[in-house]
């Protein structure tokens, strides 16, 4: 099955969960402040969260929206948010929540799609799908069959001076573990070593042992690090690489297994000229 495929199924079948789970209720608020807090760092001309009146016009793409997590924490501070999902579900959830919001369609809204097909669809081929001063792609890359493709694809997406910023797992010790929850005895399961020392890729493909076989199906890679990431963000032409890491870890159940991740930032920018 291909890898875009296996991603549709899994998150079509993964909405219920992707809100509604404690760990999911937590982990939310955990990453919007995250965002919301590295604004200044992103270093987008953001709107006053109390400007009622202004003529700044801030454009939001929200990649792999999921159910518009980036879209909650930094639609405050934007004019227009557009989210991209390949799953449907995923989409619906994210129309449905946005309705909440009081914001006209025309202001914030998703639609199925992606970007990265071998030819990009024509749906998402308006002047509406370009010229954003910021798109964000949070806990997608991992999921990606090719991270330099997709970057590519995303910083056409941008104005110049626009700025990508994805948020993933960053390669670390933790990145192996996952807890056993059978009988509440907190076992420990470690995956063997699998090194891709492909650097402009930026990524380890460490794999944990006993992943629920669809979620093993939808990740290409475990994690990232730093100078992998700086590679792939340089290759596709972004400048002013930078990146943040999160001081609190994030936990996360999936398949009835605990595992905690660091969560990185990082950010680069399609260049003016």
């Amino acid at each position: 099955m291909a890898l875009a495929e296996a991603n549709r199924k899994f998150f079509d079948n993964l909405t219920d969960m992707y809100d509604g789970s404690p760990w999911a209720k937590k982990l939310g608020p955990q990453l919007i402040e995250a965002f919301r807090s590295r604004r200044d760092w992103i270093g987008v001309d953001f709107l006053d969260e109390d400007a009622t009146n202004s003529d700044k016009t801030v454009r939001l793409l929200d990649y792999a929206c999921g159910t518009g997590m980036v879209s909650r924490a930094l639609g405050p501070y934007v004019t227009t948010t557009v989210g991209i999902d390949i799953s449907p579900n995923m989409v619906a959830a994210y129309n449905e929540q946005a309705k909440s919001s009081s914001l006209p369609n025309s202001q914030i809204s998703a639609v199925v799609g992606d970007l990265f097909a071998p030819e990009p669809p024509e749906a998402l081929s308006g002047p509406e799908f370009f010229n954003f001063d910021l798109a964000v792609v949070s806990a997608g890359y991992h999921h990606f069959d090719d991270v330099v493709l997709c970057t590519k694809r995303l910083t056409e997406r941008l104005k110049p001076g626009g700025v990508l910023v994805i948020s993933d797992f960053l390669q670390g010790p933790d990145t192996d573990v996952f807890h056993g929850t059978v009988e509440g005895h907190g076992e420990h399961s470690h995956g063997h070593h699998h090194h891709d020392h492909s650097h402009h890729q930026g990524h380890h493909s460490h794999e944990p042992a006993d992943l629920p076989s669809d979620m093993r199906a939808a990740i290409k890679v475990f994690s990232f690090d730093e100078a992998g990431v700086r590679a792939f963000f340089e290759e596709a032409g972004l400048v002013g690489f930078e990146i943040s890491v999160m001081e609190e870890k994030v936990y996360m159940e999936f398949g009835g297994k605990k595992m905690e991740r660091t969560v990185f930032f990082a950010k680069g920018t399609r260049p003016k000229a």
